[in-house]
């Protein structure tokens, strides 16, 4: 009886990631920030930081350019993690309070939802720093968001001599933007110079579960599948989180540009936020700048060999059945549910896939059926040949 096969073995190297040539640096800021708060020393807001992060770069005061940008950065950091606790909070908050009246009548259930989540919305961000996310001009968030503080950080960095942290900024804004020439060009330069050691060159914005995956199949290879289990599990809990929060981002203002009615601006507005969350898993799906389409469902491919190493079988079966709930007609993962299923110790029940996994796989199904609808329904003309499309309401992420 052939045995059950493992995880494919997930090799991270930064030296092959990208073509890379020679330092080429731009030196031509276009920087589009408000001027209208002055202020100075530690009660700069994020846009001022930004701003005169950018002068400093522009008039080569190369330090001041890294101790503004460094500070810039840690502010967006700190008003975007605010904003976001503040929409999870208060979503897991409404749907706690039990409602005022029956279900069925005229949607008040939902509607009363809603307004509890904005009433605590309201109290919540009261407490965030300097209006949060909101107080951003909207050229600078875009800016934040496209890490673009890095293009700039990366030669400030150079210019003190700071290389491994240079190297380091130039990844960094590669693992967002992989097409950039010029960025490629310069991580070259970097890889090339002794004084850095490209081993220990990281990315400043990737997320814990990137590491602790990475860690997860290292120690699968060393077969330490304890190990494994417990870098594995940790970093599938990270992995959720970050889309929820990246699903919360998405919960912002939306400019619809026209004036609809009530039940319209409602669906303008959820198909702007839809489309922004169903990108989340694509921003997320990346280790270090190598994508991997199936991260998420691969935590559990390693969990099932895990698990059958070290006898849990039942949590082998559980993860098992979770990964067909993402990939049903896999071929590998259906063998391996066919070997566990003649083990002696082994019931069907033990096939049942973890809750996470259903919830995801059932809300991922259901808001791809919605999208579909919308782009094959929502697009046609009107008795005055006014073309009338609910995909234009999308013009960027939230």
């Amino acid at each position: 009886m052939a045995v059950p096969v493992a995880a494919s073995c997930v090799c991270v190297r930064l030296d092959k990631m990208f073509v890379l040539v020679f330092l080429c640096v731009c030196l031509i800021a276009k920087l589009c920030v408000s001027s209208e708060m002055v202020v100075t020393g530690a009660e700069k807001t994020c846009d001022a930081l930004y701003r005169d992060g950018v002068q400093a770069y522009l008039e080569e005061r190369w330090q001041d350019c890294i101790d503004n940008l460094e500070h810039a950065l840690s502010s967006y950091r700190l008003l975007k993690q605010t904003t976001v606790n503040c929409r999870l909070t208060c979503h897991a908050a409404a749907d706690e309070t039990s409602p005022m009246g029956p279900k069925s009548v005229d949607d008040l259930q939902f509607f009363e939802k809603m307004i509890r989540k904005t009433l605590c919305l309201l109290k919540c961000n009261k407490h965030n720093p300097k209006d949060g996310l909101h107080g951003l001009p909207k050229s600078v968030l875009k800016e934040f968001e496209d890490l673009k503080p890095y293009e700039y950080l990366q030669l400030c960095y150079y210019q003190k001599n700071l290389l491994q942290k240079a190297a380091s900024a130039v990844f960094t804004y590669l693992v967002n933007n992989p097409d950039n020439k010029v960025m490629q060009e310069n991580l070259k330069f970097y890889s090339e110079l002794p004084e850095v050691d490209m081993s220990e060159v990281v990315n400043f914005e990737a997320r814990n579960y990137v590491s602790l995956y990475i860690h997860g199949a290292e120690a699968y290879q060393h077969e330490d599948y304890k190990s494994v289990i417990s870098y594995i599990e940790e970093s599938l809990e990270d992995y959720l989180r970050a889309e929820d929060e990246c699903r919360a981002y998405c919960e912002g203002p939306f400019d619809q540009g026209w004036f609809p009615d009530f039940v319209s601006s409602i669906a303008n507005h959820f198909t702007y936020c839809l489309k922004c969350k169903r990108r989340c898993p694509d921003k997320l799906n990346s280790l270090n700048g190598e994508k991997h389409q199936d991260l998420l469902a691969s935590h559990y491919h390693f969990l099932q060999y895990a698990y059958y190493k070290v006898g849990n079988l039942r949590k082998a079966c559980e993860a098992v059945a979770s990964y067909l709930m993402f990939y049903p007609a896999d071929e590998t993962m259906m063998n391996n549910k066919e070997y566990y299923f003649k083990l002696p110790k082994v019931e069907k029940d033990f096939f049942t896939p973890r809750e996470e996994a259903v919830e995801y796989v059932q809300r991922q199904e259901y808001e791809l059926r919605l999208l579909d609808f919308i782009e094959n329904e929502f697009s046609f003309k009107d008795g005055s040949e006014n073309a009338i499309d609910i995909n234009e309401t999308e013009d960027g992420s939230s």
